[in-house]
């Protein structure tokens, strides 16, 4: 059955963080620079699995806000090589950071994954658990889940917790995993386990803002939470119950439950760092509503698919994620722009969750840059509206469009709209019409 074979990959779920392809580091304009942001970090930063005609996060905030991004994330990296690449920035690079009044931080997700995954295989090794052909002598020193996905057989797995005995020595180990990577001295008997987030996610963290301020006092650093993408509907979950053993179901609740709480914990410890501002990622794309459906599944590729399962954010997650950095930094635009274009744009839209919802309400804006009939589309419709205002204007008459979308036909910087606005549009909407990408703020920078 789908669901079977999709629960062969479930705890393994996060394995995703593999081969699909990312955004590769790069600079972008879009608009006067008037707050420009960096940003570092991880797969999620760095857009994996985005199609080549959707935005990542940082593209989304810096068309907001009408400034620069330089986006150096990359897919894979753990909190010590983000911090070694901060240390080794060249003097372009930190001519860059120097300009940021914002730095994006996403981290800690491949630190947790990297721990946990050589305590499953070790596990794995000792249970026999390993697919065929596969010896400990193949596990690579540096793994991540897709080293999980290709050295642990999930079938066997599967057979093995379905015995009750091991499926309880399956959740002791789980449960070791979530102590040793987020317990504190504050625990009775924390000093016993590794304490990954305490010990060497936040202080790599610390060490990272440090190399900012040297090179920028003034810098804001955010960094984002760790978002939960296990998370499923309620009819889903029903259905995978009725397909899998009752001891193979209890020890996926338990991965399900550790993995949840991991994520809270490093919210938790994160928040108590000085000298960033957290942008609570976790609480906008995991978010609860009235009847407890909780929306990891709406902002990730993880339900319903049969293999491959994402962790990684879709465009609706980086929309998501976009609206928590532009709440933590606190400046709204009139102009909804990239942002708003991208949300009107979304396939399930009408089941985007509540809670975040409201949040991205307070950020979409009166109006779209060059968008002059309001369809959520920039073409030579809008075009021609702005020749009809202007056509008005220069024989005395008012205009017969609101005041919003006259901002919105207001493209160079003249403040006013007329037949220049009007051949930007056109010369946008030919780009695009081609293959071209990018909001009009991006191509009116470059042109």
């Amino acid at each position: 059955m789908k669901l079977r074979k999709y629960m062969s990959a479930v705890f393994a779920s996060v394995m995703a963080v593999s081969s699909i392809a990312s955004f590769t580091a790069s600079a972008e304009s879009y608009g006067k620079g008037d707050i420009d942001i960096m940003v570092l970090g991880d797969s999620i930063a760095a857009g994996t699995g985005l199609a080549k005609n959707e935005y990542n996060y940082g593209q989304l905030v810096a068309d907001y806000l009408g400034g620069d991004v330089y986006n150096y994330a990359v897919s894979g990296y753990e909190s010590s090589e983000t911090l070694a690449q901060i240390r080794a920035f060249d003097s372009t690079k930190k001519a860059q950071l120097a300009d940021s009044e914002v730095v994006v931080i996403s981290i800690g997700g491949n630190d947790m994954i990297s721990y946990a995954t050589e305590s499953l295989l070790d596990y794995a090794v000792q249970n026999d658990l390993l697919a065929e052909g596969k010896t400990a002598e193949d596990i690579p020193a540096k793994k991540n889940f897709k080293t999980l996905s290709q050295f642990l057989d999930m079938d066997k797995v599967k057979d093995y917790t379905s015995n009750l005995l091991n499926a309880i020595k399956f959740n002791d180990k789980l449960d070791s995993i979530y102590r040793n990577i987020t317990y504190t001295d504050k625990q009775s008997n924390g000093s016993a386990y590794a304490q990954i987030i305490a010990k060497q996610i936040i202080p790599n963290i610390n060490e990272m803002v440090e190399e900012i301020k040297a090179v920028n006092p003034d810098a804001r650093v955010i960094v984002q939470t760790v978002y939960n993408p296990l998370q499923f509907t309620a009819e889903y979950e029903a259905n995978l119950k009725e397909t899998v053993s009752a001891s193979y179901y209890s020890a996926y609740v338990q991965f399900k439950t550790i993995f949840n709480n991991t994520t809270r914990r490093f919210s938790e410890q994160l928040k108590e760092v000085e000298g960033i501002e957290v942008a609570d990622v976790l609480a906008d794309i995991s978010s609860e509503d009235s009847s407890g459906q909780k929306y990891g599944w709406y902002f990730t590729g993880m339900q319903g698919a049969t293999s491959g399962s994402d962790v990684h954010p879709t465009q609706a997650g980086h929309t998501a994620i976009a609206v928590s950095v532009l709440d933590t930094i606190g400046e709204t635009r009139e102009d909804g722009g990239l942002l708003a274009l991208t949300f009107n744009r979304l396939e399930n839209k009408e089941n985007y969750p509540a809670y975040a919802l409201g949040k991205y309400n307070k950020f979409a804006g009166s109006y779209i840059l060059g968008d002059l009939n309001d369809d959520k589309v920039i073409n030579s419709s809008d075009a021609s509206v702005v020749l009809e205002q202007y056509a008005l204007s220069s024989t005395g008459k008012e205009p017969t469009i609101s005041d919003n979308m006259m901002n919105a036909g207001k493209i160079t910087d003249d403040d006013m709209v007329d037949s220049t606005d009007a051949s930007a549009i056109l010369a946008y909407y030919a780009y695009t019409a081609t293959g071209g990408s990018g909001s009009i703020k991006k191509f009116i920078a470059e042109n």
